[in-house]
């Protein structure tokens, strides 16, 4: 890693992730500690449901933190998974965040999920786990899948499905053709036609970039006609809820086989959404 390979992605994530809506956001089912290394603790929200029948490892947009995604992620505790999402130290609420760097940022974002990984093991041992993430989140999620090999082996072996809103498309120095060679999971990116980033993602089609570089099997995306990079952020609202539908599906049909969810994969409006399957 070095600092180049930051530096031409840093702003555009930084934009892209901070564009979420604002407004009120629930509560999580829990908040708890979680000691990343000796030298540093973060705090981890946890969605769980009343019986625990899979989990979701969350990693939020650049400058962004978990609650803000309290509406997908209530869906998929209704659905009956555990989420966990660390407070990453680039998140605006992370009380030292000025004492790292981007780069620094990266390396810890991956720490904070290893110690969430670990916790889950111990935790709900045996449950089938997804790692998910918005934007920057969503990299960082599919370097839990297998991405990002050519760097380093950041593959989290318990993962066995990615789920990512938006990804941070293809930025020079930051994504490269061989970025998601090495993801070794299924994969579901949702996007929309209008997912763009002022400056930096003019062409809302790197963000298919994860699901035509990957591996062959298993790597999906739906594309919704008027969907920004907001989408996650529950704007406009027919749409929020089809992007939330559609990831709640493909984790209930990966983690647990659900033959409906399956089928409401396959399903498609050809007016108002495009998919890519491979």
């Amino acid at each position: 890693m070095n600092k180049r390979f930051f530096l031409r992605g840093a702003l555009a994530l930084v934009v892209s992730s901070l564009a979420m809506v604002q407004g009120a956001f629930a509560a999580p089912t829990a908040t708890v500690p979680l000691q990343v290394s000796p030298e540093r603790a973060t705090t981890m929200a946890v969605w769980e449901p009343a019986q625990v029948r899979g989990v979701v490892l969350f990693s939020s947009g650049h400058g962004s933190w978990p609650e803000r995604y309290d509406g997908v992620l209530t869906a998929w505790r209704d659905a009956g998974f555990a989420v966990v999402a660390p407070l990453h130290v680039d998140s605006v609420k992370y009380p030292e965040r000025e004492k790292f760097s981007m780069q620094q940022g990266f390396g810890e974002r991956l720490a904070d999920m290893k110690a969430a990984s670990a916790y889950v093991a111990k935790r709900w041992p045996g449950a089938p786990v997804a790692a998910g993430g918005h934007s920057y989140g969503t990299l960082i999620s599919l370097a839990l899948g297998g991405a990002m090999a050519d760097m380093a082996p950041l593959r989290d072996p318990s993962v066995v499905a990615v789920v990512g809103y938006s990804s941070p498309g293809r930025i020079p120095g930051l994504v490269t053709p061989t970025t998601y060679a090495s993801v070794a999971v299924p994969v579901l990116i949702v996007t929309g036609d209008q997912d763009l980033v002022p400056g930096f993602v003019t062409d809302a089609k790197d963000h298919l970039y994860p699901v035509e570089t990957a591996p062959a099997g298993g790597k999906v995306a739906l594309v919704l006609a008027g969907g920004s990079h907001n989408l996650i952020g529950g704007e406009p609202g027919a749409l929020y809820e089809r992007a939330r539908d559609v990831g709640t599906a493909f984790l209930q049909a990966e983690l647990l086989r659900d033959a409906a969810a399956t089928k409401t994969l396959a399903a498609e409006d050809a007016e108002t959404e495009r998919w890519v399957r491979r």
